[in-house]
């Protein structure tokens, strides 16, 4: 295997178990193989480089795989990109440290008894089945912490959230709310899966696409009610099937949009929040799990897609209100989510496991 030794860290792409990990130059804009997001990880490693804070360690970056890893130790760093089934890593016990996008912790994000729909009813069904399938990582987790503790081996180390970050942002001039063109704007899939006749899926829909259709029928009607504003509606495949050009006209027409509309994937959690914040529209979304980077973040949370029309028109008559939230979301990705950032919250995280400057002989996989 290659081993890149310019960097003070090795950095690997994992795919999953069985397969080899792939040497990854992070200061290469394109990656040895296909891989999401990328583009935003890459610059948070670089931030920790440029720091010459920590060096010596082997990073795993890895999109879903939580069985295996290629090697463990203490000098093993691993980030689990793309897990939106909340899973704890069944080896976290094995390694120095785990960083986690969107967490281990889901949220129901309504109250199915209290205002029923078929909306709320498949947004239980789904949390009440990641709580499920979450139960093994759960009870092999606190096990290790038990043993550990009975056997007096020290702590095991928690599993840090970390935001998703963009899957390919262009960094592009910041454009004034006032003088952008769309005044709201969505691009994206709404169903990017076939499901089988047999499958209630496909007949019930996911909560992911029955909330993107009430959302893109709101603003249709919308759109035919109040002629004079701008909305912008472009369905597609989902990103992974962007092309280059697909990407380069996405982040524009992002850049020129005063109000991004955040729907729920198959997680509250999306590339789409981080996009939007970076670029400073104002962000419109439904409910939003706590972590350190969310947890007072400048949005307008809704419960119905339905109640989305009165919102776009308060906002888009209050220009001092729009410029005011405009400046929020754009502080809050520079403060809370921007590359450096979470390179620095990753940093203070590794520095508190190891109590001095890292140095440690690399036994690469």
């Amino acid at each position: 295997m290659t081993v890149i030794n310019a960097l003070g860290n090795q950095y690997y792409l994992y795919i999953k178990k069985g397969q080899k990990p792939v040497a990854w130059d992070i200061y290469d804009t394109k990656p040895p193989i296909e891989f999401s997001l990328t583009t935003y990880f890459g610059q948070v490693f670089q931030a920790i480089e440029k720091s010459s804070l920590i060096s010596g360690l082997v990073f795993y970056v890895t999109w879903n795989e939580i069985d295996e890893l290629p090697s463990y130790g203490q000098n093993v760093v691993v980030f689990v990109l793309g897990d939106e089934w909340y899973r704890i890593p069944k080896y976290t016990h094995k390694v120095r440290a785990v960083f986690k996008c969107v967490g281990t912790n889901s949220i129901l994000g309504c109250n199915p008894f209290l205002q029923p729909s078929l909306l709320n009813l498949l947004t239980l069904i789904q949390f009440l089945r990641i709580l499920v399938v979450g139960v093994p990582g759960w009870v092999n987790y606190h096990w290790h912490k038990f043993k550990n503790l009975i056997l007096g081996l020290g702590k095991i180390t928690p599993i840090y959230d970390i935001p998703l970050g963009y899957h390919n942002s262009k960094n592009l001039p910041i454009k004034n709310i006032e003088s952008r063109l769309y005044d709201t704007y969505f691009s994206g899939s709404v169903v990017h899966r076939e499901y089988p006749i047999w499958s209630l899926k496909s007949w019930l829909g996911t909560p992911k696409a029955l909330s993107r259709k009430i959302m893109i029928s709101t603003l249709n009607k919308f759109q035919k009610k109040h002629p004079q504003f701008k909305v912008e509606l472009s369905i597609t495949g989902g990103y992974h099937n962007r092309t280059s050009e697909d990407e380069r006209s996405y982040c524009e027409i992002m850049m020129d949009t005063k109000i991004c509309v955040v729907p729920r994937g198959t997680s509250f959690e999306t590339t789409r929040l981080f996009e939007g914040m970076k670029y400073g529209c104002i962000l419109v979304t439904e409910s939003l799990p706590s972590r350190w980077y969310l947890d007072g973040i400048p949005v307008i949370k809704i419960k119905d897609w339905q109640e989305l029309p009165g919102i776009l028109k308060t906002l888009l008559e209050n220009k001092e209100l729009m410029a005011e939230m405009h400046q929020k979301s754009l502080n809050w990705w520079q403060d809370k989510c921007s590359e450096s950032i979470v390179g620095e919250y990753i940093i203070a995280k590794l520095l508190r496991e190891f109590p001095v400057n890292l140095e440690i002989n690399l036994d690469p996989p």
